[in-house]
């Protein structure tokens, strides 16, 4: 009986820890930042007439011409921005087979977390491969190179930046151009 009591509290232990994990995981998906890039960058797959779109339906505005060109970063597209709720964003598309989703607040690490919640699970038939790019002060740039069997399908890209009080926090890129 005693094992039978010791097995049962494992067990529910085990299911109350699966659960706060599902929980926390779900949460991170369901992001506002995560829910732009997915919903703007990933399901238009970087193709900026779709971008624009997305972008409308979201709310976004078309940036004014000075701000579109910091958002481009001297690339043809277009640029969007909101400020609601959850804070002040930017969607850029540029005409390469880039799109970008600029965060201006939130936890550098609740962000990176939120996108890496939504990387394809093992036995998917989809494999990642994450990769620091580029380490600059307070600036680090990960790629994940999202691949089905061999053949690279296309790349997330994060830059965080740690400095303090920064006005903009993190850079959220689906690259076409690489796959």
């Amino acid at each position: 009986m005693k094992y039978f009591i010791v097995l049962l509290i494992t067990l529910f232990t085990c299911l109350s820890q699966a659960s706060q994990d599902s929980a926390e995981s779900l949460a991170l998906r369901k992001s506002y930042p995560i829910q732009l890039y997915m919903g703007a960058c990933v399901t238009s797959r970087a193709q900026p007439a779709q971008v624009e779109s997305q972008a409308k339906e979201m709310g976004f505005l078309e940036a004014e011409t000075e701000v579109a060109r910091q958002y481009l970063q001297g690339h043809k597209g277009k640029a969007w921005i909101s400020r609601n709720e959850y804070g002040n964003f930017g969607i850029a598309a540029q005409d390469r087979g880039l799109c970008s989703v600029f965060i201006h607040q939130g936890s550098p690490e609740k962000l990176i977390a939120s996108m890496e919640a939504w990387l394809p699970p093992e036995g998917s038939g989809f494999s990642y491969e994450k990769e620091i790019i580029s380490k600059s002060g307070p600036l680090k740039t990960t790629a994940y190179k999202i691949f089905r069997g061999t053949k690279l399908v296309e790349q997330w890209v994060i830059t965080l930046s740690s400095q303090p009080n920064s006005k903009l926090v993190v850079i959220m890129s689906y690259d076409t151009s690489q796959a």
